[in-house]
C-alpha cells in the first residue's frame, strides 16, 4: 500500500543527497526537423548511415519506445523485427520526447541530468553552425523540461577530441553563449551549490590527452570569475586520477589541479571493470584510497573549503555494432541489475553522498538507464548478418524495459536516507515496484490520473487525481506530481517542498567521509572473446562520451544528398507495456596496475580513418576525421596496443559531428 506521498521537486539549491544522471541528448532522426547540414541524411548516433545506404546501427541495445506517441516516432530506414514490423526510434530534439525523458525521472526520483556539452561543437566560428544549433536546441529542450517536471541540470563540458590549443577559447566563447545568450542561470531549475552555480569539465588530465595543469588551472579560474561568487567547479577525471597511472597523465601536478581547483571529483569508471567481483576489487583499491585522500584533504582545507567525491555507476555495457565488432558483444553484461547495484553498495558504504550515472539515454554503448526491449522477439532482425541486437539479460531473466530505472527509485531513497543500505539485490521489490508507488496513466477524460492508487484502511480514496494536460494535444503531458509553492514563510530551504536537504554551513560535509578507492582494473571477457578483442569486451574503451565533436580544419569529401528514408509515421505500433537496501565490507588498497593495452592514437587525424580505426560502412566523408572520446578507457582493449576511450570509436561511429564546409 502507498503511503500518499506526493512526488516532490528536487532541490536545485544543493547537490548533496543527489542521483543525477548524464543526458546526451545526440541523437536525431531523418524528418526530424532541419538536418545537421544541406544533403545530411539526418541520422545521428543511430546509424552512421541509413541501412539502405549500406550503414549500419551504432547500438547494440534497441530502446523499448512502447510509451512514445505516434508523433515522436521515426521510422528506422530498413529495419524490421522477427514479425515483419518496422521499427521505431526517438529524435532528442522533440520537445515531447525530452519532457517524457525528464518525466521518467520525476517518477523514479532521479533528481536531475548533466547535459552533456561537446566542446568540438561549439567552437562557434561558423563550420560547425548545424551540429551547434542542434546542441543549443537540445539544451533549450531539457531546461524547459526540468522546469516543467521539477527535475534540475546543470552543464557539463566534454572536451575530448579538441586541440588543446583551442579548447579554452572555445569554452570561454560558448560559456559566454550560454550565459549571456541562452541565459541558463535564469531558469530556476539550474543546479547550484551553496549559491553557485554547477559546471562540470569532462576529459582533462587523461593519458595522451596533452593537456597541461596549467591548461586546467587558466580554465577553471576563468570560469570562477564569470560568476559573481565563483562557480561550483566538477572534474570528471581518469579513474586513476591519484596516482597518475593507468589511464590518467603522468604529470603528477594534475592531482593537486584536481585538489585545488575543483570542489567535486568524479572519476570515470566506465570500461574499467565488467563484472560484479572486479567492482568490488576497483572499490577496495581505487575509491578507499580516492576518499582516504581527499578526507586528509579536506581535513587540511582553508575557510572551511571541502572537496566532494561523486563515483559514476553505470548499468552495464555492450558496443559491438558501434565499433564494428572490436568490442564484445554484450561485453559487460547487466546481470539483472546486480552488476548496478554493487556499484552503488560499494560507493554508499564509502561513504559517499552523491552519485552521478552514466547515462540516462546512453544506447550507443549500451549503458542506457532509460527502457530497453528484453525480449529478443521485439529486436530489429540482424543488419547484414552482422549487426545484431541485444536484449539485456533475456538469457537469464525476464525484466521489464524500465527494470534499470526502478533500481534508481530505490537508490534515491537511500541516497536521501530513506532506507537502509543492504547487500543483498532487492529483486522482488523490484518486481512489486508499481504497486508501492505511485504511477501516472492517461486518464479516460483527457487527463492524467494516478493508475494504482488504493484506497486506506479508513475509507480514503488514496491518491487518485487528475493532473490536466491541456487542450493542445501536441503539448507534453504535465509533472506526474504537484510542485508546491517556492517560497513558503517562515519555512526553512531544508524542508521547503517537500524535500529533505543537506544542510548549507560552511561545515557541511563533503561527498565523502570515509576512505578508499580505485581506478582501473583488468577486465575478463565473460565468455569466448571475440576475434579482435582476446581480452576485455570492449578493447579500446567502451567508456566513451561524446561522439564526434565537430571540430573545423579537417578535410571533407563531398557526399551527394541522401533520399529522406524515414519521415515521422503517422502512426506506429505499440507493443503492449511490459509488466513487470542496501550496506557492509572493506579491504586493501594496494595499486592494481593496468593491463598493457594500445589503442589507435587519438590526436593523430585521418581522412579515411578516425582513431586508427576505419569506421565507415562505408565511412561517412560528412564525419570530420577528428576523433572524440570520452576519456582513455582503459579496459576495453585492442592486444598490443594502449587505451584509448571509445569516444573515439562512437564519435566516428555515430556521425554525429559534422563540419560542413
Amino acid at each position: 500500500m502507498y503511503d500518499e506521498r506526493a512526488l516532490k521537486k528536487a532541490d536545485p539549491s544543493t547537490i548533496q543527497d543527489k542521483l543525477l544522471v548524464g543526458y546526451q541528448g545526440w541523437f536525431t532522426c531523418g524528418g526530424d526537423g532541419e538536418p545537421v547540414g544541406r544533403g545530411h541524411h539526418g541520422w545521428l548516433h543511430w546509424f552512421n548511415y541509413p541501412v539502405p545506404d549500406g550503414g549500419r546501427p551504432n547500438t547494440d541495445i534497441w530502446p523499448d519506445v512502447s510509451e512514445y506517441d505516434p508523433s515522436e516516432l521515426y521510422e528506422a530506414p530498413g529495419l524490421r523485427t522477427q514479425s515483419g514490423d518496422k521499427c521505431y526510434l526517438f529524435s532528442s530534439r522533440n520537445k515531447r520526447t525530452v519532457d517524457r525523458h525528464f518525466n521518467w525521472m520525476a517518477q523514479h526520483g532521479v533528481d536531475g541530468a548533466f547535459l552533456q556539452r561537446f566542446a568540438g561543437q561549439c567552437d562557434g566560428r561558423g563550420e560547425n553552425d548545424g551540429i551547434r544549433k542542434i546542441r543549443d536546441e537540445v539544451g533549450e529542450r531539457v531546461r524547459e523540461a526540468a522546469e516543467k517536471n521539477g527535475r534540475v541540470y546543470a552543464i557539463m563540458y566534454d572536451v575530448s577530441g579538441v586541440p588543446p590549443d583551442k579548447i579554452e577559447e572555445i569554452i570561454k566563447f560558448d560559456w559566454k553563449h550560454l550565459v549571456y545568450n541562452k541565459r541558463i542561470f535564469d531558469s530556476p531549475s539550474y543546479l547550484r551549490e551553496k549559491g553557485k552555480p554547477v559546471v562540470a569539465l569532462w576529459g582533462f588530465g587523461f593519458e595522451d590527452s596533452r593537456h597541461t595543469p596549467g591548461l586546467v588551472r587558466s580554465i577553471a579560474s576563468y570560469l570562477n570569475s564569470s560568476h559573481p561568487g565563483g562557480v561550483y567547479l566538477m572534474a570528471g577525471v581518469p579513474a586513476h586520477w591519484r596516482t597518475s597511472t593507468g589511464d590518467a597523465d603522468r604529470d603528477p601536478d594534475f592531482v593537486n589541479v584536481w585538489l585545488d581547483s575543483f570542489d567535486a571529483i568524479s572519476p570515470w569508471t566506465i570500461g574499467r571493470y565488467g563484472n560484479v567481483r572486479e567492482a568490488d576489487n576497483f572499490a577496495e583499491e581505487k575509491i578507499a584510497g580516492d576518499v582516504q585522500l581527499i578526507n586528509e584533504h579536506n581535513g587540511k582545507a582553508r575557510q572551511g573549503r571541502k572537496l566532494d567525491y561523486i563515483p559514476v555507476v553505470f548499468p552495464g555495457g555492450s558496443g559491438y555494432n558501434l565499433s564494428e565488432g572490436k568490442w564484445d558483444f554484450n561485453g559487460i553484461p547487466r546481470e539483472g541489475g546486480k552488476f548496478l547495484w554493487r556499484q552503488v553498495y560499494n560507493a554508499r558504504r564509502h561513504g559517499v553522498r552523491t552519485i552521478y550515472g552514466a547515462m540516462w539515454d546512453e544506447y550507443d554503448e549500451g549503458t542506457a538507464f532509460m527502457p530497453v526491449v528484453t525480449q529478443k522477439n521485439r529486436l530489429p532482425l540482424p543488419v547484414r548478418d552482422r549487426y545484431r541486437f541485444l536484449a539485456p539479460d533475456a538469457d537469464t531473466c525476464d525484466l521489464p524495459s524500465d527494470w534499470y530505472m526502478r533500481i534508481c527509485g530505490i537508490v534515491i531513497e537511500i541516497l536521501r536516507g530513506e532506507r537502509t543500505l543492504l547487500e543483498a539485490f532487492p529483486e522482488q521489490e523490484l518486481h512489486d515496484y508499481w504497486r508501492t508507488r505511485p504511477r501516472y496513466a492517461d486518464g479516460s477524460s483527457g487527463g492524467r490520473v494516478l493508475a494504482n492508487s488504493t484506497k486506506k484502511a479508513g475509507g480514503s480514496e488514496g491518491l487518485a487525481q487528475m493532473l490536466a494536460v491541456g487542450e493542445n494535444p501536441d503539448e507534453p503531458p504535465p509533472p506526474p506530481y504537484s510542485l508546491e509553492a517556492d517560497d513558503v514563510p517562515g519555512e526553512s530551504a531544508s524542508t521547503q517542498d517537500g524535500f529533505e536537504t543537506a544542510p548549507t554551513s560552511p561545515n557541511d560535509e563533503p561527498n565523502i567521509n570515509v576512505s578508499d578507492l580505485a581506478t582501473d582494473l583488468g577486465r575478463h571477457t565473460l565468455g569466448p572473446p571475440s576475434p579482435q578483442s582476446s581480452h576485455s569486451p570492449f578493447p579500446g574503451g567502451f567508456d566513451s562520451r561524446s561522439t564526434s565533436p565537430s571540430y573545423p580544419g579537417t578535410s571533407q569529401i563531398a557526399k551527394p544528398p541522401s533520399p529522406a528514408f524515414a519521415n515521422r509515421p503517422s502512426s506506429a505500433p505499440h507493443p503492449a507495456p511490459l509488466e513487470p537496501s542496501y550496506f557492509l565490507p572493506t579491504g586493501s588498497s594496494t595499486e592494481v596496475g593496468m593491463p598493457s593495452v594500445a589503442f589507435p592514437n587519438p590526436n593523430k587525424y585521418s581522412q579515411q580513418h578516425v582513431g586508427g580505426f576505419n569506421v565507415g560502412a562505408p565511412a561517412d566523408p560528412w564525419i570530420p576525421s577528428q576523433p572524440s572520446g570520452r576519456g582513455t578507457s582503459s579496459n576495453f582493449r585492442i592486444p598490443g596496443r594502449r587505451v584509448m576511450d571509445l569516444h573515439l570509436l562512437r564519435v566516428m561511429a555515430s556521425t554525429s559531428l559534422l563540419t560542413l564546409a
